[in-house]
């Protein structure tokens, strides 16, 4: 078990899963971003690392982008469609999970983008969320593609610059300082978002 797992880190299993499909090792970095909607142990970050450096930094990113995309669509079709039957009895037992949906409806797709944006954010508890709270699914794509946009693009660029950390740290410690200050711009959106939500209501 141990081994599997320590081969599962290992950046060369996934170079050598996508050298496995020859001329279509496109369609392995594609697969690569939608496996990590669905188990979230594995990093999307190191997918996106691993395409980067294989097949370039642009083709790398488009790549990973259209895998995200398309894997926590799925997942929120599978939970909107198979879940929400068994979490609305729990929903209906827990007046605080209750609440979150409810705010999540609320809200509208603008929180959900700004949580695509943040790098580290699991795509099957996001997906998981919206279903539950009866977003569109019009809505949720939309907000997958402008929010995954720039997360993706934020980790294609740390992963470009991760062989070449050493050699130049103060250009990646700058691309990383950028995430970071944008995940926290993000964040401050959303609270400047609530406020005139909550102006509105009182309105």
């Amino acid at each position: 078990m141990l081994e599997i797992i320590k081969m599962l880190l290992e950046p060369e299993f996934y170079i050598q899963f996508i050298e496995s499909f020859g001329p279509f090792g496109f369609v392995a970095g594609i697969l690569l971003a939608m496996i990590e909607a669905f188990f979230p142990p594995l990093p999307l970050a190191a997918f996106v690392t691993v395409n980067v450096i294989t097949f370039g930094f642009w083709k790398g990113y488009l790549l990973s982008y259209v895998g995200t995309v398309i894997g926590s669509y799925c997942i929120f079709l599978i939970f909107g469609k198979f879940g929400k039957k068994h979490m609305n009895k729990y929903i209906e037992k827990h007046s605080k999970a209750k609440s979150l949906l409810k705010w999540i409806h609320d809200k509208g797709i603008f929180p959900i983008i700004v949580l695509m944006t943040f790098p580290f954010t699991p795509s099957v508890i996001v997906g998981g969320l919206a279903a539950f709270a009866q977003i569109r699914r019009k809505d949720y794509l939309i907000a997958l593609i402008f929010g995954k946009l720039f997360m993706v693009l934020s980790l294609s660029f740390i992963g470009v610059n991760v062989k070449s950390f050493l050699a130049q740290p103060v250009r990646s410690v700058v691309f990383i300082g950028l995430t970071l200050g944008v995940s926290y711009a993000a964040k401050r959106l959303l609270v400047i978002y609530e406020r005139r939500v909550l102006r509105a209501k009182i309105a």
